[in-house]
């Protein structure tokens, strides 16, 4: 089976290039980077009324475009590439929640707001100690309707969102629950990281009025995987942008009379991040493809992709590095910025050995994962991310 874009799609990949060019080029990136949003309101607003990225993957009756994740695959991939400052991948997650569990009434009354780019949303799953799919986090229903306290972190763009989804603990098991960014008791603070182009945020709900998003299942589960999905192909996209700056650097460097490029050393560092980069990108089509025609293989798929696309886009960026030298390391060249952003996405949504861990149980080989697919080692993504995330980035 060949797997490759349509014509349309093309057409589609070209023109979020160009619009991302425009509206998103280094300068402008490295300045929405260091302000305390994250993001630039005017380039969101032109984001969502010129391309409509949001609504690509919303069904037409909530106000989208009715297009699958292949689409907006392909929007994240140049995203990726441009290391855009926007909450394009909290707010999908955060429609992809809803969409997930099949709450026709919470679809009808937020997706359009989240589709239009009007509410920026975000999944608040991940917990101090935990795996993104265990919530201890506590939902209790009173007389005056459903409330949750717990602790959240690692919430993308949770300082600036408008909705959350959260995942918490009821006596049914893990549900999903609606809560208004300006909902009482919920306080969202800035986290610092390593990256400064993806602001994260912890969030502490103290009986934090809250509404119930279809019932306790695993739509938590499958908005996870299609954010795994997501994210392979924004990986995916960065670790070509990373290629081709490697690749135009050794052709234009001269050393000894001769271009970098034509050193086998160097050679070497190119043709590894190629089949790496090529691995990934076949990775990602086929999951984008099963997360739109074969929902059943998406848990393997989601789990290749997103282990296979994590490690290409970590190589590429280093050896993005390695290949421009000292320049490389330099504030004032982008490339440690394509490195910052590949270090913490591979640890966004679970680490690579996770994934692999899950992929095995799913297939039938056993492996360290338990059954749900969380991990009996909660504290070693933990300690992973307080060693990737938490590092402030320097001044």
């Amino acid at each position: 089976m060949e797997f490759r874009f349509d014509p349309e799609h093309l057409e589609l990949q070209r023109t979020v290039r160009r619009f991302l060019t425009e509206v998103s080029p280094e300068a402008r990136m490295r300045a929405d980077a260091e302000t305390a949003e994250g993001w630039d309101s005017g380039t969101w607003r032109r984001l969502c009324a010129e391309l409509e990225l949001t609504a690509l993957a919303v069904p037409e009756r909530y106000g989208g475009h009715g297009f699958g994740l292949t689409e907006l695959g392909i929007a994240f991939a140049e995203a990726g590439a441009s290391l855009l400052c926007a909450p394009l991948l909290s707010t999908s997650l955060a429609a992809r929640a809803i969409l997930e569990s099949g709450d026709e009434e919470a679809a009808g009354e937020r997706l359009p707001g989240l589709a239009a780019g009007t509410v920026t949303g975000t999944l608040a799953a991940h917990e101090p100690g935990r795996g993104w799919d265990d919530p201890l986090t506590r939902a209790v229903r009173t007389e005056a309707g459903w409330t949750v306290t717990g602790h959240k972190n690692w919430v993308l763009d949770g300082h600036t969102a408008g909705l959350f989804v959260v995942s918490a603990a009821t006596d049914l098991g893990p549900a999903l629950f609606l809560v208004d960014g300006a909902a009482p008791g919920l306080r969202a603070a800035p986290v610092d990281t390593v990256d400064p182009t993806r602001k994260a945020a912890a969030l502490e709900l103290s009986a934090v009025p809250a509404t119930p998003l279809g019932a306790a299942g695993a739509a938590l589960r499958r908005t996870l995987d299609a954010g795994l999905v997501l994210l392979a192909a924004e990986q995916t996209g960065l670790a070509r942008r990373c290629l081709d700056m490697a690749g135009e650097y050794a052709r234009q460097r001269e050393q000894f009379g001769r271009p970098i490029g034509m050193f086998q050393a160097v050679k070497h560092k190119l043709a590894n991040v190629l089949l790496e980069v090529e691995a990934a990108t076949s990775a990602m089509m086929y999951a984008l493809w099963a997360a739109d025609h074969q929902p059943a293989e998406l848990p393997a798929a989601a789990a290749i992709a997103a282990s296979t696309c994590a490690e290409a886009a970590l190589l590429a960026a280093g050896e993005n590095i390695q290949v421009h030298g000292g320049m490389g390391v330099t504030w004032e060249h982008p490339a440690h910025l394509y490195l910052k952003r590949a270090t913490t996405s591979r640890l966004l949504l679970g680490d690579p050995q996770q994934h692999l861990e899950r992929l095995a149980v799913h297939i039938g080989l056993g492996g360290l994962a338990a059954p749900d697919g969380t991990s009996p080692h909660p504290e070693r993504q933990e300690d992973a991310w307080q060693d990737g995330w938490k590092a402030k980035s320097p001044s």
